[in-house]
C-alpha cells in the first residue's frame, strides 16, 4: 500500500513539474502577441505616419494578412493587464513598419510594447529625403512624436510604462537613434572620409558625395535633439560614420548597445558601427553579427516582394537567418530586459544641454585675379 501511494505521489510530482513554465522556451515563457495599427496626422507639423504597435495579449495569435507580408499575431487583441516597457523600432531606408515584424513580435512576446513607424520620405516606397540633414531630422522628429501619440492614445497607454522606454534603430534608423541619445555630428572627418573607402562607396559617388556635403554644411545643431524620455538605445548597422568624432559623444548619456552586420556593404562595420563604438569607448557595448547584410536583419522577405527587389532581399540560407536572428534577438532581449525590464537598473537621464553656440560656415575665399597684361 505504501509502495503504491509513494509511486502515485511521485507521478503527481511529474505531471505538476511538467506544467510549470520552462524558462527560455517560447511556446510556454513567453507572452502571446497582440498587433493593432495606430495613426498618426498633425496638419500644423505636417507630419503624417502610420505605425504598428505589437504588445503582450492575452489570446493565441494567427495569421494576418497585409499584403505582400503575412504577420502572426492578434489583431486589436486584448492586451495583458500591466504596464510594460515601450521600444521604438525605427527601420533602415530600404524599408518599413513591416520589414522587421518578426523581431517585432518576438520582443513583444518577451513582455515589450514594440512600436513601429514607416518613416517619410525615407523608406521602401520613398527615399527621397536620403543623404539630407532632413532625413535624419526628420526621423528624429517622428520618432519622438510616436512616443507622444502612443502616451495619449486612449487604447495603448494603460500598456505603457512611460518611465520605460528604449529605442531600436537600424541603418539610418540607428543613426537617429543616435542623435536622440544626445550625439552632436560635427562632420569635422568628411573631407578626407571617402578616402579610406570602397570605390563603389554609396556614401562616395558622385550624387552621394554631393549630398553629404550640402548635409555638413548644416552643422553644427544649433540645439541638441535629445529625447531623455528614452532611457536605452540599441543602434544595429547604424550609418553615416562620417558625422560623428570623439567629441560627439561628450553629451550621450543612454546606455548603448552597438551591433555591427559584417557584411552590410552599405554601412561597413569599420566605418560605421565599429568607428561609433571607437569614438564612445566604455560608454556602449558593442557586437558584431560576421555573416549579417542589411536584407538578412529583416524578416524573409515575402515571395511578391523578392520578385521585385532581389537585391534588397538577396537569398541566404534558412539556418544562416536563424543563427543571425537569434544571436541578435538575444542580445536585444538581455540589453533592454536588463535597463527596461525593472525599476531596478533604470539610468537617470539629464535633459539634453544646448549644443554649442552654431557658427556659420566661413565663405570661400575669393578666386584671385590673374594676372594679365593691361591693355592701352
Amino acid at each position: 500500500m505504501l509502495r503504491t501511494l509513494c509511486l502515485l505521489f511521485f507521478c503527481c510530482l511529474l505531471l505538476w513539474a511538467g506544467s510549470l513554465p520552462v524558462l527560455g522556451a517560447a511556446s510556454d515563457a513567453r507572452y502571446k502577441v497582440a498587433l493593432r495599427t495606430v495613426g498618426i496626422s498633425q496638419p500644423a507639423r505636417a507630419l503624417r505616419m502610420d505605425i504598428n504597435v505589437w504588445y503582450p495579449g492575452i489570446r493565441p495569435q494567427r495569421a494576418l494578412d497585409y499584403p505582400p507580408w503575412t504577420l502572426y499575431a492578434t489583431r486589436n487583441g486584448k492586451a495583458v493587464a500591466g504596464r510594460f516597457p515601450l521600444i521604438l523600432l525605427s527601420h533602415a531606408s530600404p524599408a518599413t513598419r513591416f520589414s522587421y515584424h518578426d523581431t517585432a513580435a518576438w520582443l513583444a512576446s518577451c513582455g515589450f510594447v514594440v512600436a513601429a513607424p514607416t518613416h517619410n520620405g525615407d523608406c521602401l516606397h520613398d527615399m527621397s529625403l536620403r543623404f539630407t540633414w532632413q532625413q535624419l531630422l526628420s526621423r528624429s522628429v517622428e520618432l519622438s512624436a510616436v512616443i507622444d501619440a502612443l502616451l495619449n492614445d486612449a487604447d495603448l497607454t494603460q500598456s505603457i510604462d512611460p518611465q520605460r522606454i528604449g529605442l531600436l534603430g537600424y541603418g539610418a534608423g540607428g543613426t537617429a537613434a543616435l542623435l536622440l541619445g544626445g550625439a552632436l555630428p560635427a562632420c569635422t572627418d568628411w573631407p578626407q572620409w571617402c578616402a579610406q573607402t570602397d570605390p563603389q562607396d554609396e556614401y562616395c559617388n558622385h550624387w552621394g558625395r554631393e549630398r553629404i556635403t550640402a548635409l555638413c554644411r548644416s552643422l553644427p545643431l544649433r540645439h541638441s535633439l535629445a529625447d531623455p524620455r528614452i532611457r536605452a538605445i540599441a543602434a544595429v548597422s547604424p550609418g553615416f560614420g562620417m558625422l560623428f568624432g570623439p567629441e560627439s559623444f561628450r553629451y550621450f548619456y543612454p546606455p548603448l548597445l552597438l551591433i555591427g552586420g559584417g557584411k552590410d556593404r552599405a554601412n561597413p562595420p569599420a566605418l560605421h558601427s565599429r568607428a561609433i563604438a571607437n569614438h564612445l569607448r566604455e560608454k556602449a557595448r558593442y557586437i558584431n553579427l560576421p555573416d549579417a547584410d542589411q536584407g538578412a536583419l529583416m524578416a524573409p522577405c515575402p515571395a511578391d516582394l523578392f520578385r521585385e527587389l532581389p537585391e534588397l532581399c538577396r537569398p541566404i540560407s534558412r539556418e544562416t537567418r536563424q543563427k543571425v536572428h537569434q544571436t541578435l534577438q538575444n542580445a536585444l532581449a538581455d540589453f533592454f530586459l536588463y535597463y527596461l525590464g525593472s525599476t531596478m537598473h533604470l539610468p537617470q537621464i539629464p535633459e539634453p544641454p544646448e549644443a554649442p553656440a552654431w557658427q556659420p560656415p566661413a565663405a570661400d575665399p575669393p578666386s584671385p585675379t590673374r594676372q594679365g597684361r593691361r591693355r592701352p
